[in-house]
């Protein structure tokens, strides 16, 4: 598996580009493990969009998108509903969806709770790959984020 990532940062974010190579790769090898899928994606060159964009950017994003008024630290847009659709893609490149962070919010949500300011990074970015590989909040998806934001 090949990961390329396209990264837009509107922002002064010290995000390097390869950061969100290293947690996608990190967070699709804990799906691998949790759901015994070890070949998922082996085939494949994986690519994701993802933005960094201001809280007045993520706050118009989010009420546009989830008629939510406020800001968000992360949304993803997915081009898939579930791994079983992903796994049904005979082409070798496939484009999982768009990330887009906003840096700010969740370095404020890291000061507020006393949060290492790298781990929740990883926690929000795995999050939302997790949710490009079509995952729903629950018991799962949060045990293989927490997985993956510890070993990073």
């Amino acid at each position: 598996m090949k990961i390329q990532i396209e990264v837009n940062n509107t922002t002064e974010s010290p995000l390097a580009d390869d950061f969100f190579a290293v947690v996608a790769e990190k967070t699709i090898e804990a799906v691998r493990e949790v759901q015994e899928r070890k070949v998922f994606l082996d085939d494949k060159v994986v690519s994701i969009s993802v933005a960094l964009v201001s809280e007045a950017e993520m706050q118009k994003l989010n009420r546009e998108n989830r008629d939510k008024d406020s800001v968000t630290d992360i949304l993803s847009f997915c081009e898939y509903e579930n791994i079983e659709e992903i796994q049904k893609v005979a082409e070798e490149e496939l484009f999982l969806g768009e990330l887009i962070l906003c840096y700010d919010d969740i370095k404020k949500y890291a000061v507020e709770q006393n949060l290492d300011l790298q781990k929740e990074l990883v926690n929000v970015t795995s999050h939302g790959v997790l949710h490009l590989l079509g995952f729903a909040h629950g018991d799962q998806m949060f045990g293989i984020q927490e997985q993956v934001t510890k070993i990073s």
